[in-house]
């Protein structure tokens, strides 16, 4: 059984890097663990626990690989793959159009009512709506770090523990 909830830890902690193929999987393995009377709670603190480590690292990372991907441009190649980051990297170099979208933030969020609503977002984007490393890169440097890891949790709880309680509870009823 420990080397299934490793197992686990390991699809859940890899999940955000290929979401399509590998949060389906996290979610089948636990319904799995859930059908060999694995502990709820123990199922709850893994998910949850290894996601927002998963999505700290991302928040931590992305700068450094944003630069290599800025390097690798130079490289003068004539691939897709470089062609999709010279895209990218020429949308992020043009200021114009991010300086106006965080004029408008900072006015906003200067304000606490602002705040609370860029916590509500940060929340919300958690959820299992969009990718962590899409999520992630929206909200860096709008919002602080301890704010980010209470968002990252409370959104991580609300994915994973109703499935969790609500998959032990069907199969009691089911008696499986």
């Amino acid at each position: 059984m420990i080397l299934q909830y490793i197992g686990l830890a390991i699809n859940v902690f890899l999940s955000p890097l290929v979401p399509p193929a590998l949060v389906p999987l996290a979610y089948s393995w636990t319904s799995v663990l859930l059908l060999q009377h694995a502990n709820p709670l123990t199922l709850s603190l893994i998910s949850v626990g290894v996601s927002t480590l998963s999505t700290i690292i991302i928040r931590f990372s992305q700068n450094y690989i944003i630069e290599k991907l800025a390097l690798y441009e130079h490289l003068n190649k004539k691939n897709k793959l470089s062609f999709l980051i010279h895209k990218i990297n020429t949308y992020f170099r043009n200021q114009k159009r991010i300086a106006r979208i965080s004029l408008k933030r900072e006015k906003y969020i200067e304000k606490r009512s602002g705040r609370f609503v860029t916590f509500l977002f940060a929340i919300l984007c958690y959820l299992p709506i969009l990718p962590d490393i899409i999520t992630t890169r929206i909200l860096y440097k709008k919002i602080r770090f301890r704010y980010f890891i209470i968002a990252v949790i409370i959104g991580k709880t609300i994915t994973y523990v109703p499935f969790i309680y609500l998959g032990k509870t069907l199969f009691q009823l089911l008696h499986i």
